[in-house]
């Protein structure tokens, strides 16, 4: 039996993951802006989160796994002549929006430690 809890630890462990794994796809992006016909990565993972979110089951946030996929070309994106898709503000505003992300998931996990370790420490008094 998952509880509440249980379950919202692991979503905020999962967003973390994929929070780090979009941080190394965009510096990889980023390392490659120079390289001919590279094509822009992206982390696809949103749909397994809203099956994982509706989902009672316990391994739903267990198995869920985030994937390293090319990204689609955006219609008004503008590709260069030796086909490399990588646009680096993009990129870097990618970069910024999910150190913000990353800051906010790691400050709700430990809040929600916080809480566990009050509960704790207050049914010993």
């Amino acid at each position: 039996m998952v509880t509440e809890l249980g379950k919202t630890f692991q979503l905020l462990e999962n967003l973390l993951d994929v929070s780090s794994l979009k941080h190394k796809v965009t510096a990889n992006n980023i390392a490659n802006i120079n390289t001919p016909g590279y094509k822009k990565m992206e982390v696809d993972f949103e749909d397994q989160l809203k099956k994982a979110m509706k989902s009672n089951s316990s391994g739903a946030f267990a198995s869920f796994q985030p994937k390293v996929v090319i990204s689609k070309i955006e219609e008004d994106a503008s590709m260069r002549k030796d086909g490399n898709t990588v646009d680096m503000e993009k990129e870097f505003a990618g970069l910024l929006k999910n150190t913000g992300s990353y800051k906010i998931y790691s400050q709700l996990l430990s809040k929600k430690f916080d809480l566990v370790r009050e509960a704790i420490q207050g049914s010993r008094t």
